[in-house]
Order: C-alpha cells, then sequence, then structure tokens
C-alpha cells in the first residue's frame, strides 16, 4: 500500500482514534467525573480496555480496506515485484483535448521529431539484478561483466510500439529507400496495435469523459476531458531508467550466445 493509500486509510479511520474519548464531555457523559473522586484506579482500568478495544477495531478496519482496495494491492504487487516499484509516485493530470496540436510527437517527420523519439527511448534497455527475474522463474540475457540481466520497463515497449505507429503512418518517408520486407513490418504493426489495445483494457482507466454541444451551428457532439487521471510521475520514472539504461549495440556488453551443443 503506498503512503497516500495509508494516509486516507488513516483519514477515514480518525473517527477511532481513542483521544476523543478522555475529553471532559465525554467523561461527563460517562460519568468518569464521579468515579474519578470514588474510584480512580476503576477508572483507568476501564480506560486502558476501552483503548485497547478500539486498538483492535483500527486494526480489523485497516486489514478490511486493504483487503477491499484492488489498488492498493496492484500497488503493493508493483513495489515488490519491480525494481522501479520504489520510486513510483502517483499524480493528477488533466490531458489536453488539442494536446498533439503542440506536442513534439505529433508534428511531420523529421529530425526534431526523431530527436524527440530518441530523447523519450533512451532509457529503454537497463541492467538489472537477476534476483528481480528469479521472482518469477524467467531468464534474460546476461551482460557480460556479470553484472546484472538485460531488462526493459513496459512503458518503453508501448512507447516503441507508438513510435513504429508514427513511422508507418509516414512509412514513404521512413521505408522509402530501405530494403525491408514490408509484410513483416506490417506483422509488426499489428503486433503493436493489439500490445496498445491489451495494455488500455488492462489498465482500465474509469476516468469520465464529458459532452458537449460544439461546431458552427452547435450541432455536433463533441467529447471533452475536464476530469483529471491518476498518472504515474512519468519524468521520475524515465529519469530512474536512464540511469540504468546501457547501450545494446556496444560490442562486448551482452553474454554471447550459447553455439549448439554447448
Amino acid at each position: 500500500m503506498s503512503s497516500d493509500n495509508l494516509l486516507e486509510t488513516r483519514d477515514a479511520l480518525d473517527i477511532f482514534e481513542p483521544r476523543g474519548i478522555v475529553s471532559e464531555s465525554s467523561t461527563e457523559a460517562l460519568g468518569y467525573n464521579e468515579l474519578q473522586s470514588k474510584h480512580p484506579k476503576r477508572k483507568w482500568s476501564r480506560l486502558y480496555a476501552l483503548n485497547v478495544a478500539l486498538l483492535i477495531l483500527n486494526g480489523f478496519l485497516a486489514i478490511m480496506f486493504t483487503k477491499d482496495a484492488p489498488l492498493c494491492e496492484d500497488q503493493h504487487f508493483l513495489h515488490t515485484h519491480s525494481p522501479a516499484g520504489e520510486i513510483i509516485q502517483y499524480e493528477l493530470r488533466y490531458f489536453e483535448k488539442y494536446g498533439h496540436l503542440s506536442s513534439p510527437f505529433a508534428q511531420k517527420p523529421g529530425p526534431e521529431l526523431d530527436a524527440a523519439w530518441h530523447d523519450q527511448l533512451s532509457g529503454m534497455n537497463i541492467r538489472v539484478s537477476k534476483q528481480w527475474l528469479e521472482l518469477f522463474d524467467v531468464e534474460s540475457v546476461h551482460l557480460a561483466d556479470g553484472s546484472g540481466v538485460l531488462a526493459q520497463l513496459g512503458v518503453y515497449h508501448e512507447l516503441h510500439c507508438l513510435k513504429k505507429l508514427k513511422h508507418w503512418i509516414y512509412r514513404s518517408y521512413y521505408y522509402g529507400n530501405a530494403t525491408i520486407d514490408l509484410e513483416e513490418e506490417e506483422a509488426h504493426i499489428e503486433h503493436c496495435l493489439e500490445w496498445l489495445r491489451v495494455a488500455a483494457i488492462c489498465r482500465g482507466d474509469t476516468t469520465l469523459t464529458t459532452f458537449q454541444w460544439g461546431g458552427p451551428d452547435g450541432s455536433n457532439l463533441e467529447t471533452e476531458y475536464p476530469i483529471p487521471r491518476q498518472c504515474v510521475n512519468s519524468e521520475k520514472l524515465l529519469r530512474w531508467s536512464e540511469e540504468r539504461s546501457v547501450d545494446i549495440t556496444q560490442d562486448g556488453l551482452l553474454e554471447k550466445k550459447p553455439t549448439k551443443g554447448t
């Protein structure tokens, strides 16, 4: 459970905190003023028992809140099963309806667009401890120096697919003079489309989209996006990956592929 969710749970449980029980009004309502003069030991005994009972109730409710909160379970899984989990922070962010008009990724093919993609994907391949893969009983290519294994955060695969789709839209620019198998490239594009579809369904964004009448005569039904979404702090995440990135084109970086029969 993230610190934010813990705070929300504690706020929700504040009404059960024992601090307010010993207020003047509470003691008067319970007849504690009279008990204080006649039976001081019994008074503290009852207060202690009541506090213990409330602490037990708090613990039980906290467990129930955690059990019934899928988001908390998902975040716990992320924190414990990915090396990047420890730096994940969530924030509310508005999506701009016309963000494509100013985005460096929405421009026509050219050096500026290529530079934008290069910068965004610069931390794509990273070195991680093989212990993170042992959690799932899987393997990856080892680095030749024994410092870890080659891996990649899922977000980069999705970004890579978006870049491939952009190139496919402008394939006359990117593939015009290239000697590539366009059928094979088309299969790659189909893979990317399906991957992005599955990723969208996986996350299941429940943020509501609204509608307004628009257009010259007000007869067009148009979508609006006035409600913020919960997003990962992407700058922090991509910076974390960049700090651990490796250049897979570097000679001798990767452990050589075993030859057949060895």
